[in-house]
């Protein structure tokens, strides 16, 4: 009752032109309305960026994770160090780095002071560098758990598989992309599938504290559009035929992601 109630209601009124009290029968419109205004194409490609990226966050987790694993000096202390913005909320980090990057922040103030004057920007005013900024804190939020997870698969691989390569003369990139990562396909495969997931229903609290989904709409993802439209606007037929998209879209997404890891694993 708690899950299917809201659900069904969601799709219902996904057909309606409804303002929270009364509810007015109008069809596919609201589904007519954001493919031909361009909103559909926009979210998706907002959502589609940050999920281009989790290849370079899962490389860089990976890389660390190893880095740790071999115990390079001041391990100890970098274990916490990249766990630590884990523990931070959304809100918390957003707002970090929108005092970090605004157009009077530590970072162009920074370039000023070491005479990198040219290189300051609006960094948040701008399509192109806002996305670097918020792809930057998913990295830095996200690290931290990849770090966890890998280290997890890490202890179930045997040392002595790992000393033999070394002995055999695999170099330590060799040792990474067809020892290591081979056995860690199970943790990969639930990296990959948690935060593209995420990436489709948890970028809000982020996005809204950093760049509120501008300049414009060219930063905002579905969740953040699904708000907007909802308590900014007061479409909430809108808002909830852009719930039922983004729960079709996260559905299909999640199976092609389990039938692929599945057969990796299979084969593995």
């Amino acid at each position: 009752v708690i899950i299917w109630y809201p659900v069904t209601q969601t799709v219902y009124h996904s057909f309606t032109d409804w303002n929270g009290a009364v509810s007015t029968w109008i069809g596919w419109e609201n589904y007519q309305r954001i493919v031909s205004n361009g909103d559909l194409w926009l979210l998706l490609r907002n959502n589609l960026i940050f999920v281009v990226s989790v290849p370079g966050i899962l490389l860089l987790s990976l890389v660390v994770t190893v880095l740790l694993h071999e115990q390079v000096s001041g391990w100890k202390f970098f274990r916490s160090v990249y766990y630590l913005p884990t523990i931070l909320s959304a809100a918390v980090v957003g707002t970090l780095m929108r005092v970090m990057f605004n157009s009077q922040g530590v970072t162009n103030r920074v370039l000023g002071n070491i005479g990198l004057g040219s290189f300051q920007h609006d960094w948040l005013g701008q399509v192109s560098t806002a996305f670097l900024v918020l792809i930057f804190a998913f990295y830095w939020t996200t690290l931290g758990q990849g770090v966890l997870i890998f280290l997890a698969g890490l202890s179930t691989i045997p040392s002595e598989l790992l000393d033999a390569a070394r002995l055999d003369g695999a170099g330590w990139w060799n040792r990474l992309f067809k020892i290591i990562i081979p056995l860690l396909v199970p943790a990969i495969a639930y990296f990959v599938l948690t935060n593209v997931i995420w990436i489709f229903v948890g970028l809000f609290a982020l996005v809204f504290t950093v760049t509120k989904g501008g300049p414009g709409y060219s930063t905002t993802p579905f969740d953040l559009m699904i708000y907007r439209k909802a308590f900014e606007s007061g479409e909430l037929g809108y808002a909830s035929a852009l719930s039922v998209i983004l729960f079709g879209i996260v559905l299909a997404v999640s199976a092609f992601q389990l039938r692929v890891f599945d057969r990796l694993t299979t084969d593995a």
